[in-house]
């Protein structure tokens, strides 16, 4: 599939689109259609995925774009949770636990592929919540690699899904740190000869993204690194906060572990251009796969329950996978037009923020929501 790039003329009237937008070279491209929609599918490219080690042994997840062409009977990549909690995803369940545990996910993904042969690509870093692991958003992060975004999730050991099962959260260096080794780690992969991301990456376009307690860390980084240009926290923990720089805050008026009065405040304290959409109904995992995962045995709920863990992890590793909350599969559409919207203004590719605008409060089927920006 060939990517358009250049300037490409947008018709105005019932699409609402900007007049022109002119992108890098490499970059796909806003398609004609509806503004608040166009993001909401995939781009042009095909999701690949790889591992890497960084140095102090961390396992960092690489999301990245990849010409369709290279994907022909392929097999999808296949996320198994006992990669975090065993070290092996082939690793049998360990002794004690159920032996018939949800642990496994499809995605649309691909291993062992090439990286797209244009490029450069703007690099996202990406910070899971806590009891998370790399892959856990991975609707966004593939959905980001279709539109040319290389995403690099570390695994924050202090307080991953291995440290939770095996009570040994707060052990190991922090998440800033962990940001910091992903990002030096792909820089030297950039530069490396023969390395899937060899001369590909743009790290002049340096973005973070993170859920919950990765939220709190991708506003710090934001704030602490003058490479980054832009960020977007979905339903933070308490970070730093970044003075004068674009992003996007996002989360559920139904989330039961981060608070929206909270929220709100912390959007009310940003400076520079910022935007705030409060998603109605949604829960705390409206922005993670958790609750998708195992669906047919159960779902989340049903793994953390068979696990007997600690009231509280199980609280906030299930708050919104149950009725009345907005099933989060109806709010990624949503998720994914806004976050990768705002990674393309905030990163200079397209020259206004569209696919921003006052539609995204009632376009996407069974989800409404509120949407506030000051530009």
């Amino acid at each position: 599939m060939s990517i358009a790039v250049g300037v490409t003329t947008l018709v105005l009237g019932s699409t609402g689109l900007a007049a022109a937008s002119s992108v890098p070279d490499g970059l796909p491209a806003v398609p004609h259609g509806n503004p608040d929609t166009v993001f909401s599918k995939n781009g042009p490219y095909d999701p690949g995925v790889a591992f890497q080690t960084t140095p102090e042994g961390d396992t960092l997840v690489i999301t990245y774009p990849v010409d369709p062409a290279s994907t022909v009977s392929k097999p999808h990549y296949v996320i198994n949770l006992l990669r975090w909690f065993t070290g092996s995803p082939t690793a049998p369940i360990p002794a004690g636990l159920p032996t018939n545990l949800p642990t496994t996910l499809a995605t649309d993904a691909f291993s062992n592929v090439p990286i797209a042969q244009s490029g450069p690509f703007p690099v996202v870093l990406f910070s899971h919540g806590y009891g998370g692991y790399p892959e856990q958003s991975s609707f966004l992060t593939d959905h980001l690699a279709t539109w040319g975004f290389v995403v690099v999730a570390p695994d924050h050991r202090s307080r991953d899904l291995h440290a939770v099962l095996t009570g040994t959260t707060g052990r190991g260096q922090d998440d800033i740190t962990d940001l910091q080794q992903a990002l030096a780690v792909v820089r030297f992969m950039n530069a490396a000869p023969d390395d899937v991301l060899s001369h590909k990456l743009d790290f002049s376009r340096l973005a973070t993204l993170g859920h919950s307690a990765g939220g709190g860390a991708a506003l710090t980084f934001a704030a602490d690194s003058p490479a980054v240009r832009t960020y977007v926290a979905l339903a933070p923990a308490p970070g730093k906060l970044p003075k004068h720089k674009r992003g996007l805050i996002m989360q559920g008026t139904s989330d039961k572990v981060v608070s929206p009065a909270g929220t709100k405040k912390l959007y009310a304290s940003l400076t520079g251009p910022k935007r705030l959409i409060l998603i109605d109904r949604a829960g705390h995992n409206v922005f993670d796969d958790g609750c998708t995962i195992g669906a047919a045995q159960g779902g989340l709920v049903t793994f953390v329950k068979k696990l007997n863990l600690p009231p509280a992890f199980v609280a906030i590793a299930t708050d919104g996978c149950v009725a009345p909350d907005l099933y989060p599969t109806k709010a990624w559409p949503l998720i994914d037009q806004a976050v990768t919207a705002e990674l393309r203004w905030g990163l200079g590719i397209d020259k206004t923020p569209i696919g921003l605008g006052g539609g995204l409060d009632h376009t996407f089927a069974g989800v409404t929501a509120s949407v506030k920006s000051s530009n």
